[in-house]
């Protein structure tokens, strides 16, 4: 998979005026119970929903890092922190599966709020452990594997036509998959809270669109069609776009 920079660039602007993906990023925060005075990394931290609350848990004497791979999404986050009057946090461009920028062993907590469906489960997981420090905190939130709806119904659209769309959250999206994967990278998974993030339901074509351009989908315009007569299946779900989330909090070994 191909973290796609641009695509990250355009959706900034408009990131950090979703309500649920707020309440999505305080939500994990607020489960991790961070230390105060801790020092924390956020992984692929967009426009910092997640950073800002840390900061805010951890309190003036903590610190916490931002990374991200797009200059946009940290522009919109440099703006929402001017306006927050916080000042423990900065933020920084780099790859959040390979943290190279980083010491081993420079964080006491890793958080990663909703981003884990663009990254390299294996590769994030590895880079993560690398810079923790011994015991220190892992914090990531999943969308669970088939969900929403609405994206499981553009995969099933999209093998119709021959064309097989993986399900990006496959590595991570049940709690049998994210204990595997952190036990195998060296965490111990202390806790798994089960939840359900409520978002209202777009129109048909403003799914497709969104799915289409979408860097971890191929192309399949040949289900378009197929796509928008199954989800006038839907019309009347307003739970198409719900998305049943796994909040996981792990420790270094």
């Amino acid at each position: 998979m191909e973290l796609n920079e641009s695509y990250f660039d355009q959706r900034a602007s408009t990131y950090g005026d979703l309500s649920w993906h707020v309440g999505y990023a305080e939500r994990l925060v607020e489960l991790a119970e961070l230390p105060a005075g801790s020092s924390v990394l956020d992984a692929a931290t967009g426009t910092g929903l997640a950073a800002l609350a840390a900061a805010r848990a951890i309190g003036p004497v903590g610190e916490v890092v931002g990374v991200d791979i797009s200059a946009g999404m940290l522009r919109e986050a440099e703006a929402l922190l001017a306006k927050s009057g916080l000042r423990n946090i900065r933020y920084q461009k780099a790859d959040a599966t390979a943290l190279l920028e980083f010491s081993p062993e420079s964080f006491d907590v890793v958080l990663c709020s909703s981003s884990v469906l663009y990254l390299d489960a294996g590769r994030a997981l590895a880079a993560w452990h690398r810079v923790l420090k011994p015991g220190g905190m892992l914090a990531y939130s999943a969308m669970r594997a088939g969900f929403p709806v609405s994206s499981r119904v553009f995969r099933e659209c999209a093998a119709e036509v021959g064309v097989t769309v993986a399900d990006p959250m496959a590595a991570l999206g049940s709690e049998c998959a994210s204990r595997d994967a952190c036990e195998k990278a060296g965490f111990r998974v202390d806790r798994i809270v089960d939840d359900v993030v409520r978002r209202p339901p777009l129109p048909a074509a403003e799914l497709w669109r969104s799915y289409a351009r979408n860097p971890l989908n191929p192309e399949v315009p040949a289900a378009e069609v197929r796509y928008l007569a199954r989800m006038a299946e839907f019309a009347d779900d307003p739970s198409i776009c719900d998305m049943p989330v796994l909040f996981v909090i792990a420790s270094r070994k």
